[in-house]
């Protein structure tokens, strides 16, 4: 056994470790915290004592001891395992780039911050897939999603090319699990995240690109394919090699792939394959919320019109809408416009050629002012 791991095992408290061991399928044998201080495990023949006093003047011994053992069983590095049990628990998606820029363990800043905004569109747009499948989604903005990201931890990079590792918050298992559909929010978006990367992976493994275009229900949307072409650049000849380490406080789904590797020529394409995805989707029950930049009304002076829409927020498509409008909701349009105040409407949202279009209106309103009544200012 190295000092090293048995100095770092020190820091491992009991409860992490028995979380773990439990998910795993680890069995309480019996516990003797109040007689001799620790708590049998038995899985699979093999049995562990886990001290349960920090106090004890060879805990940080007896804890690598058990450390070891369950690596050994799991096949990995107990180095590996003891970051499982320091960090908050979660599912831990790991993004590894192997290449020859990457060998140090570094990367350049700009492809660093281009794989990290990369796997921010990944959790989104998993996430968003997770609430309501589509081939693509125009504003990753639901709420779930967007609350779901905010909650997501960069946790310190392994050694080994470039790793970099994202922590999504999972829920403990509290009582008898019936179905994956019982799972936390989060859990449900990694599963969905890997059963997607997994797809994708097949259908280029085998030079394809069609199949992807109605793989939707599987979480393959065009923003997910054009977050993982934006990673292209970082892995030159290489490899983009996912990984997910399930959290320590919940039984790891059954039936999921683990690890999914992509040669940097299975990323090629994809970027093609996302732009048809988003021409030819149709998104309904979209809400436009924005400002009137255009107004177009030919023949009857009291009739109907088309106007130019742009959305409010940061989200960069669709930057302008077209929407065309009954007479009433046009009147209303050229009041906005005229005063400066922001509108929403609702409709199915698609792309034809380069232009998005709203059809089907309605529910078209002036939005409140703010309460602070300062005019809100119409975006350039």
């Amino acid at each position: 056994m190295s000092p090293e791991l048995r100095e770092a095992a020190g820091g491992i408290r009991p409860v992490p470790l028995q979380e773990y061991l439990r998910s795993r399928g680890w069995q309480l044998q019996e516990d003797l915290t109040a007689e001799r201080g620790f708590a049998s495990y038995v899985c699979k023949g093999v049995a562990v004592d886990v001290p349960q006093r920090l106090e004890f003047a060879d805990y940080a011994r007896r804890v690598a001891e058990v450390l070891a053992l369950v690596a050994e069983m799991e096949g990995r590095s107990p180095f590996a395992l003891l970051d499982d049990l320091i960090q908050p628990p979660g599912d831990v998606l790991g993004v590894r780039v192997s290449s020859e820029a990457a060998r140090s363990g570094t990367l350049p800043l700009i492809e660093s911050l281009r794989l990290r905004e990369a796997a921010k569109n990944l959790i989104l747009a998993s996430a968003h897939s997770a609430l309501s499948p589509q081939a693509y989604f125009p504003r990753m903005s639901r709420a779930d999603a967007a609350a779901l990201l905010a909650s997501v931890r960069e946790g310190q990079n392994q050694h080994g090319s470039f790793v970099a590792r994202f922590i999504v918050p999972v829920d403990p298992a509290v009582g008898e699990q019936v179905t994956m559909d019982e799972d936390p929010f989060g859990r449900r978006v990694m599963r969905l995240l890997m059963r997607a990367l997994d797809a994708v992976h097949r259908v280029r493994s085998l030079g394809a690109y069609d199949d992807l275009l109605g793989m939707g229900n599987l979480g393959v949307s065009a923003n997910l394919l054009a977050a993982l072409f934006a990673m292209r650049g970082a892995i030159g000849a290489g490899a983009l090699d996912f990984s997910i380490g399930w959290a320590r406080n919940r039984r790891p789904p059954e039936r999921t792939v683990s690890r999914i590797v992509f040669p940097a020529e299975a990323l090629e394409g994809l970027d093609a394959v996302a732009d048809r995805m988003k021409s030819e989707a149709q998104t309904k029950g979209f809400l436009v919320e924005g400002y009137v930049t255009r107004l177009d009304r030919s023949g009857d002076a009291d009739g109907p019109g088309d106007v130019i829409v742009v959305p409010s927020g940061p989200e960069e498509e669709p930057r302008r809408v077209s929407v065309h409008l009954d007479a009433q909701a046009y009147q209303e349009a050229i009041r906005a416009h005229e005063r400066g105040e922001a509108i929403r409407v609702l409709g199915t949202l698609q792309k034809v050629g380069r232009r998005w279009t709203l059809t089907d209106a309605s529910g078209f309103e002036i939005m409140p002012a703010p309460a602070d009544d300062a005019d809100p200012s119409e975006p350039e």
